[in-house]
């Protein structure tokens, strides 16, 4: 991997973003706006799955390059967001898991390991710490309704995925659980007063910051810990800076949930939205698909970062974060094939014991 400090002003700023395209591989127009911006990170869903071979190829293209190798992710939970279901079987929901009890919880997220060492994916956009709420857009993806067990489910969550040698992101700080309107259509709002969001909503992911390297700030508004103009957490330099970098003092990267989402595109989209969510204290600015808005938003980000020596030493403080992140990252996985076949037979067993604990 390229020397940070050989990394040019172009290159530092091409980091800071998260990107995903179309199609089982990049056009001709995605390979080019790529080849501009450099993304540190590489997201990808169902639309770019059709094969194991493929995907393993896919996701090779950007985690073994020479220069500075990609964190390449996926929202992989199990249960209605299951993304490889295709390539393996389908696998239960992270609540059924975790409702069949612990050592279910643990079976599926080596499965969930497993899978994405097998496909070449370093990078997990999970658990959701969200707590389980009656009504909730999250039924199904919880781990447990109490931030104690929250924190134990999450705990063991992130142990045995780890072990794969993934990256886990926490999410959706400071906690979805209670929404009943989708950030995917809407921005959702959570009147909850500070002290409660402290001590339930938030607490999960603060008990977990010494294992969590990266946190996803969520896109709800929050009136008592933001300002009165609504607007998403992931804008809000109030919660993401000054309350999860500042008072709770996490040190891990933090990256905004997807900007396409209605909760923030309902606010107007524009280039200047990158560089205030960038501002706002966010490393990583997630955007899943390659737009002329992307290289706009760029271009951005980088004329504010030559200009001001303030902006300038925040992109080197948030590439330094995502550095330390890709230099944990293991070799990729060579014999996939009989990994994939050991894959199998752990869904079918994990299957199985669920479907035993449930009935």
């Amino acid at each position: 991997m390229k020397d940070l400090s050989r990394l040019t002003l172009e290159e530092k700023v091409g980091q800071l973003f998260f990107l995903g395209f179309h199609g089982i591989e990049p056009d001709r127009e995605t390979r080019e706006l790529l080849d501009v911006i450099k993304p540190g990170g590489i997201v990808l869903s169902r639309r770019n799955i059709e094969t194991f071979d493929q995907t393993a190829k896919l996701t090779s293209r950007f985690t073994e390059s020479r220069d500075i190798p990609a964190l390449v992710a996926i929202n992989q939970e199990g249960g209605a967001a299951d993304r490889l279901r295709q390539l393996f079987a389908p696998i239960p929901s992270m609540s059924d898991a975790a409702n069949g009890g612990m050592a279910q919880l643990r079976r599926l997220a080596r499965v969930i390991g497993a899978e994405l060492q097998a496909t070449g994916f370093n990078t997990l956009f999970g658990p959701v710490l969200d707590l389980s709420t009656p009504g909730s857009i999250l039924r199904g993806r919880t781990l447990a309704a109490s931030p104690a067990a929250a924190t134990r489910s999450g705990s063991a969550f992130i142990e045995e995925v780890a072990d794969s040698g993934t990256i886990v992101c926490g999410k959706h700080f400071p906690g979805l659980g209670g929404v009943q309107r989708d950030p995917h259509f809407t921005l959702p709002q959570v009147d909850k007063p500070k002290k409660i969001l402290l001590m339930e909503d938030i607490a999960p992911f603060v008990n977990l910051f010494e294992v969590l390297p990266m946190i996803m700030v969520g896109h709800a508004y929050y009136p008592s810990l933001s300002d009165s103009r609504p607007m998403p957490a992931s804008l809000s330099p109030r919660i993401v800076d000054k309350l999860l970098r500042k008072k709770l003092r996490y040190e891990g990267l933090i990256i905004t949930d997807d900007l396409t989402l209605g909760a923030v595109t309902g606010l107007g989209l524009t280039p200047e939205r990158f560089l205030e969510a960038f501002e706002a204290g966010n490393d990583m600015l997630l955007f899943s698909q390659t737009t002329p808005l992307v290289e706009q938003a760029f271009q951005t980000i980088l004329n504010a970062a030559r200009q001001s020596t303030t902006t300038r030493n925040r992109v080197s403080a948030s590439v330094q974060r995502i550095y330390a992140i890709k230099r944990r990252i293991p070799l990729p996985l060579r014999n996939r094939a009989n990994a994939r076949s050991r894959i199998l037979r752990h869904i079918d067993r994990l299957s199985r014991s669920i479907e035993v604990s449930v009935h």
